[in-house]
């Protein structure tokens, strides 16, 4: 599996080849992605991504635990505890569209 969120509203650099320490920084902070391989278990509704690349490279080698369900066209994945401090919920919803 592949993810990639971007910040759509992150500034363009003056500079392509040359970006500023905060240019990059937020260029950086305005991306995630992640990608490697999973296993599901269906029974307990969870999806295991284990990352393989990361923006991050502390996360290469972690895993992350996903619990799903589906309805109708959409696909929602909630984080497995623990979340981050303030954080009660998070999740997130694919769906798929038709051609």
């Amino acid at each position: 599996m592949c993810a990639i969120f971007m910040n759509p509203a992150r500034p363009r650099w003056v500079v392509p080849s040359q970006p500023t320490e905060q240019e990059a920084w937020s260029a950086l902070n305005g991306l995630v992605a992640y990608c490697g391989t999973y296993e599901v278990d269906a029974g307990e509704g969870t999806v295991v991504h284990h990352v393989e690349l990361d923006t991050v490279p502390n996360r290469i080698g972690t895993a992350r635990k996903r619990f799903f369900t589906f309805t109708g066209n959409r696909l929602v994945l909630r984080l497995a505890p623990p979340l981050a401090e303030g954080v009660l919920e998070s999740s997130l919803t694919w769906e798929r569209v038709k051609d």
